[in-house]
């Protein structure tokens, strides 16, 4: 009864909240103890591996109803997909997942009461934790290190176990509303639940039901941070843009190029238009260009600058998007006989959610059609929309850029639905070995909508128009007519008429999939006797199976819409990225066994555990583990393990057909001349050692960059190149496993002068080897170009070039296992419970957890074919220290928690930058946010509790991380480091009957 008896593990190391340890009960069955990492039954003491434990009380104490957002609250782990950073994802915006180690949410296996669980996403396997309420958790289980000997592949970076609570009994009702001091965010739970035993206690139910709604917090005047618009750049040198500098930022030098400042950040596509290249532009209202109409405040004819005349569009884009969640949950478990007891659990998960990431703009260099061989294209001279003000500008066709507020915000609008059962059946050999079969059954599915979109096809048409014969205009061509075109004028500020912006407008639709079966069996118990203590083992064998299906948006799926015809391919005639249609499965087949020895009785045990593997995709993978614990006396206990871990590839790792993706790009042609001159190094690490000819005689070779030379509009000018192409991400069929080595070596002290206290410090390093990633689309363009073998290699076979002009189009991200990666730290936590002062009444706690990285690396082939190690250890978002501390205090039915988190601040880019004195870096310090949470029980048997606190107590909403660093954005508050939604207060009550 693994989903019964794992409720049961009762040693929290952590925190050392004294549970009934030892005399745990099992249903019915006697003592059971298990804990995550192990399907042996031992107390958390006798574990080998290191192990957190987050419970009830750490949940009750933070006032979060968001179960990652609690979770990530322990150093170690961090978010992986989080509702704050993924608001413009294509396929994972509004989920929640968690990294550990910083390895990524793929490398983390989720477990729910020791069983893995199906992936609520279409790309990768990862758990959203949004699809586990808290008030079904009764702990979670965090174990460092791989695990893969014990749970399979996944578990490189280690396992969080949510242990399900499966012993209420009664009646509930648990309500908590919060809301932030700025505007937006309030959010909404309401918890019940009904626990009951039957058949003379050998019969048991549990229902639960919860519901959250969650508001959307909006960039505005409430958080000032938020709609700043700046970005972290060079002073641009040249005389208009050092004008809107100066005005707009005094002191940033523009004769300083290596000084890096916050500079004003602006729009170029305005709501109004920006016509001719910036002569003549609408804002506030009216015309300006350069004639006749020039701003008041500018002297002599200039043009329009964008950080000074352009459009902020941060005021009213998502920084967390809306949602709403239903989960149902139900627990029923039977004893047939003393010997036999079924378990089952289901659970049901709603998640809608919604963000929205601006408006879509429109410009004349728009690009559709296979190879983007088409552009929407310049406005006929004699278009009759033409203003005096623009006509007074034109030169011939008239070019543009303008923002379609008319057609209202892009958003990623989802619906998840996601299914778990988990069936068990256990009974006993003998006296002394137990048995175990179980199943589970997960279904994710996801719809999402991507409204507001452009259809470029349709507005090329509308753009081009004639005369109606009746005093009025009309689309010229007569098959666009047919299908609802009409004019669109987009010169001026809500000049777009409604059925101009229907006609235009995209609207999306996609849907995915993901199943999951397992099945298996295992028996466990003790061996034998070994001088004074038991040789306890565990063997069994299980199968799995995992399908996805994706129906890709019907006229956005690269793989369902090709046919060839670049003039009819609906598939690449919208600004829409979605993902592509993908049918897929796999299978494995494994088998497992776990041993315990007693060296010595209650002082040394040696463990270890075995895994094969046979996956229909790699074939076989072989993981195992070895450790060691050793009670070196009453207070002090040494732990140690050597594992060696797998992580097979996921269906989208070795199927997906390309997704879309963009990505920027210094093409190593950029500034090429036609006699092969200037040139400059590759942007690539190792770049300043390759050979310029080489590239020069590789990119004169190219068919389109001749055509860019033969065009006599570019006579005498340089091919250049420097912006963003479409990378997208690709599976590969011949990807294999990737495998990890991992150390841990950790101690546990409970000194005996001071009752209640626990020291526990552990060290692990993770090493792995063949690590599925792809080459940067930056690194692949020069790795091609810098090739004596070029085009013959692997590298310039991705790469496709608009024939016309050369520009690069697009760069096929494929998945291979390219690198080494490492992560090596130390973790130490301090708890001290029932801490008492005789002059107060009550007792005190203290709970201290600190994580310490070391080496945070990876290692690949560079330019030259030399190995290139890059650390982000000391960067944003990767900083080298971390951690929480509670205050507690607790008298009667009292309770009064103060915590505190901390992240290490970081220098925005150590790769590129590597000096720290450097004034091009862009540093945040570390930033610690502190709450407060306070709650009463009373009544008969404290049936009813009331609490309240406040989250964010200082306000603190993080650094401004701007734009123009290597992973800030426009949103400028949303990274790791930040708290968007800021000061939260919050209360709640719950009645149990």
């Amino acid at each position: 009864m693994l989903a019964s008896t794992a409720a049961h593990a009762q040693v929290d190391e952590s925190t050392a909240q004294t549970l009934p340890t030892q005399t745990a009960e099992a249903g019915s069955r006697g003592a059971t103890i298990v804990v995550t990492g192990s399907r042996i039954e031992r107390t958390a003491e006798e574990s080998a591996v290191p192990l957190q434990v987050f419970g009830t009380e750490d949940f009750e104490d933070i006032g979060s109803t968001d179960l990652a957002e609690a979770i990530q609250q322990l150093p170690g782990i961090s978010e992986g997909v989080s509702v704050q950073d993924s608001n413009s994802d294509i396929q994972t915006a509004g989920l929640s997942t968690i990294s550990l180690r910083r390895l990524g949410d793929d490398r983390t296996l989720v477990l729910i009461n020791g069983r893995r669980a199906v992936s609520n996403s279409g790309n990768s396997d990862r758990v959203s934790l949004s699809t586990i309420p808290v008030g079904f958790v009764q702990r979670t289980e965090v174990t460092t290190g791989g695990a893969s000997a014990i749970y399979g592949s996944d578990a490189i970076a280690g396992v969080a176990n949510f242990v399900l609570n499966d012993s209420f009994e009664g009646y509930e009702i648990d309500a908590r509303y919060s809301t932030p001091e700025a505007s937006g965010g309030e959010e909404y739970r309401i918890n019940g639940r009904i626990g009951l035993r039957f058949a003379e206690d050998r019969g048991y139910v549990m229902a639960a039901v919860s519901y959250r709604d969650e508001n959307e917090v909006l960039a505005d005047d409430s958080r000032p941070l938020s709609v700043l618009a700046v970005e972290f750049d060079d002073p641009a040198t040249g005389s208009n843009d050092t004008f809107a500098d100066e005005i707009n930022t005094p002191g940033c030098d523009p004769d300083n190029e290596d000084r890096h400042c916050l500079l004003p950040s602006f729009s170029g596509t305005t709501p109004g238009g920006v016509f001719e290249g910036g002569d003549a532009w609408f804002k506030d209202g009216q015309w300006f260009n350069d004639q006749s109409l020039q701003p008041p405040d500018r002297t002599g004819s200039q043009d329009f600058l964008a950080d000074f005349d352009g459009f902020n569009i941060r005021p009213g884009r998502t920084l967390q998007g809306s949602r709403e969640i239903l989960n149902i949950g139900l627990h029923a478990s039977y004893e047939f006989s003393p010997a036999v007891e079924f378990s089952v659990v289901g659970l049901f998960s709603r998640v809608d959610s919604e963000t929205r990431s601006g408006v879509e703009t429109l410009n004349d260099d728009d690009a559709f059609g296979l190879l983007d061989a088409f552009e929407v294209g310049n406005i006929a001279s004699d278009h009759p929309f033409i203003p005096p003000e623009v006509e007074e500008t034109r030169s011939g066709s008239v070019s543009f850029d303008r923002r379609l507020i008319e057609l209202g915000e892009q958003a990623r609008i989802n619906r998840r639905d996601t299914i778990r059962i988990m069936a068990d059946l256990e009974g006993s050999l003998t006296d002394s070995i137990d048995w175990t079969v179980f199943g589970t059954y997960g279904r994710f599915e996801q719809d999402q909508w991507n409204p507001n979109e452009i259809n470029f096809r349709n507005a090329q048409f509308a753009l081009d128009i004639e005369e109606d014969g009746a005093g009025g205009f009309q689309c010229a061509d007569a098959g666009a007519r047919a299908d609802g075109c009409v004019p669109l004028n987009i010169f001026g500020e809500g000049t777009v008429s409604q059925a101009a912006a229907d006609y235009i407008r995209y609207n999306g639709f996609a849907t995915q999939s993901r199943t999951q079966y397992t099945a298996g069996g295992f028996i466990r118990g003790d061996l034998f006797r070994l001088g004074d203590g038991d040789v306890k083992f565990a063997a069994g064998i299980e199968y799995r199976r995992e399908e996805q299906s994706t129906e890709g948006d019907p006229d956005g799926d690269p793989i369902g819409g090709q046919d060839g015809d670049p003039t009819t391919d609906d598939a690449f005639l919208t600004s829409l990225a979605t993902f592509p249609s993908l049918e897929a499965s796999f299978d494995v087949v494994e088998a497992f066994a776990e041993i315990d020895i007693p060296i010595i009785a209650n002082e040394l045990f040696l463990q270890g555990a075995v895994r094969v593997s046979e996956y229909s995709t790699v074939g076989t993978i072989f993981s195992y583990n070895i450790g060691a614990v050793w009670q070196a006396a009453d207070a002090l206990r040494f732990r140690a393990q050597y594992s060696r871990s797998q992580r097979a590839p996921n269906i989208t790792e070795i199927f997906s057909p390309p997704r879309p993706d963009s990505d920027d790009l210094r093409d190593p042609c950029d500034g090429l001349l036609p006699n092969g001159s200037g040139l400059s190094a590759p942007e690539s690490v190792g770049g300043e050692a390759v050979s310029l000819a080489t590239v020069a005689a590789n990119c004169l070779s190219e068919p389109g960059i001749q055509a860019f030379f033969a065009d006599p509009d570019n006579a005498g000018e340089a091919f250049e190149f420097d912006g963003s192409v479409q990378g997208p991400n690709s599976g590969n069929p011949n990807v294999q496993e990737e495998t990890a080595n991992t150390y841990t070596f950790g101690a546990v002290f409970t000194p005996p002068f001071a009752p209640g206290l626990t020291l526990i410090a552990d060290y692990y390093r993770i090493e792995i080897s063949d690590a599925i990633t792809s080459i940067s689309t930056q690194n692949n363009v020069d790795l091609c170009y810098a090739a004596d073998d070029f085009p013959n290699n692997r590298f310039c076979d991705v790469i496709s070039r608009n024939p016309f002009n050369g520009e690069v189009v697009e760069v096929i991200n494929f998945q291979e296992n390219l690198e080494q990666e490492l992560v090596e730290g130390i973790d130490f936590a301090l708890n001290w419970e029932d801490i008492e002062f005789s002059i107060i009444p009550g007792e005190f706690d203290i709970n201290f957890r600190y994580s310490r990285y070391f080496k945070q690396q990876t290692t690949f082939i560079g330019l030259g074919g030399q190995p290139i190690v890059n650390s982000p250890l000391g960067e944003i978002e990767d900083g080298r220290d971390e951690w929480r501390l509670r205050l507690g205090y607790r008298n009667g039915g009292f309770r009064l928690a103060y915590i505190i988190t901390y992240e290490a601040g970081g220098i925005d880019d150590l790769v590129n930058d590597p000096f720290p004195s450097n004034d091009r870096f862009f540093r945040v310090d570390g930033q610690d946010f502190h709450r407060i949470s306070a709650r009463y029980s009373f009544g008969p048997d404290n049936n009813y509790r009331i609490s309240a606190g406040v989250n964010n107590i200082f306000n603190n909403y993080g650094p401004l991380y701007p734009s123009g660093t290597d992973d800030g954005n426009s949103r400028n508050i949303v990274s790791d480091l930040n708290d968007s939604i800021g000061r939260e207060f919050w209360v709640g009550f719950r009645a149990r009957f």
